[in-house]
């Protein structure tokens, strides 16, 4: 790391909001190491986040609170005179979005709102990342990586379009108020601390440690192709574009590997990792005459932001796995 980026973050105060969660812990975990001073805005702290099992809880100032209640934002982001913004807070589950889509519009796209327009009244903050999806892209059939140019398409779930809200809102701003905002977009990310035991690598992981049979269900047939984003690299990505913001505020920007990998070779690639053994994974979805693929071009982040993913799916999977191993009996 270059040492005018240490300096750049040394002692400048952040507000993660979603903080706690999977994401939002890691990338708490990197500014820390950075220098910074970490706030947290979270609507709860459960005992299992990874904020709380790698201790680093202890170095962050913890608020517990909706990113939707304005006057809290406000006391938050002057009383701690914030100066940059990372924006995490959602509804993240794609299936609850279904069944919630109101409460899931409500937070992630009004309460990206209330974010922004908390920005656009504080005196102290000078930028805002936001934690987009490739979910943004909507239902594509395609086998070419996506660009960022591409437009939204229809969505098989209420999710994607409530981050197509936040996400077009925080490139608005930035053209309509000057605010030094932007937009990160990330598939399919994995790493220590993912307690959604639905998502691919922590549920390979848990059958496994608890030896259970090899079973992903009827979701899929095994043969999606997707793109895994180690979570390290994901905060990176983060940092990387609030250090740019003078130069691309209003830009959104993909965050991935580059490389698409069939799910049913990724439960493969977790047992070889875990204890050398060759697993059948069980995948019961119906066959697909032509699998699905999606992953995104990641040209522009390389290109403007010099942003490069630095961590192999074994390297990953090998860090993920031990973390797992070593904390089963706190999950």
């Amino acid at each position: 790391m270059a040492a005018d980026m240490e300096n750049f973050w040394a002692g400048r105060t952040c507000l993660v909001t979603g903080g706690a969660g999977f994401g939002g812990s890691h990338l708490c975990e990197h500014l820390l190491n950075l220098g910074a001073d970490v706030h947290v805005l979270d609507r709860w702290l459960p005992r299992n986040s990874y904020l709380m099992l790698s201790e680093q809880i202890s170095k962050v100032n913890y608020i517990q609170g909706d990113i939707r209640d304005m006057d809290l934002l406000r006391l938050t982001l002057e009383r701690f005179e914030i100066n940059t913004i990372f924006h995490l807070a959602a509804q993240p589950i794609v299936p609850i979005s279904n069944v919630l889509p109101q409460e899931t519009f409500s937070i992630n796209a009004q309460g990206t709102y209330t974010v922004l327009e908390a920005m656009r009244t504080a005196k102290s903050v000078d930028r805002m990342v936001f934690a987009s999806s490739g979910a943004y892209y909507g239902a594509t059939f395609t086998n070419q990586a996506i660009q960022e140019s591409h437009p939204p398409l229809p969505a098989t779930n209420i999710y994607a379009p409530s981050k197509v809200a936040g996400d077009v809102a925080v490139r608005t701003y930035a053209h309509v108020y000057g605010l030094k905002t932007a937009a990160c977009r990330f598939m399919n990310t994995y790493g220590p601390g993912d307690t959604n035991f639905s998502r691919i690598i922590p549920r390979a992981i848990k059958n496994m440690i608890t030896d259970s049979s090899y079973d992903f269900g009827a979701r899929d047939d095994g043969s999606s192709q997707i793109d895994c984003l180690y979570i390290g690299d994901m905060a990176q990505a983060y940092t990387s574009v609030a250090e740019n913001l003078e130069s691309v505020a209003g830009e959104a920007f993909n965050f991935g590997t580059g490389i698409p990998v069939a799910i049913r070779d990724l439960t493969s690639a977790a047992s070889q990792v875990f204890d050398g053994q060759v697993r059948t994974p069980i995948f019961s979805g119906p066959t697909k005459k032509k699998p699905s693929i999606k992953y995104l071009d990641i040209n522009h982040a390389q290109k403007i932001l010099d942003w490069q993913p630095t961590t192999t799916i074994t390297e990953g999977l090998e860090k993920t796995i031990k973390w797992y191993q070593e904390n089963w009996n706190l999950l």
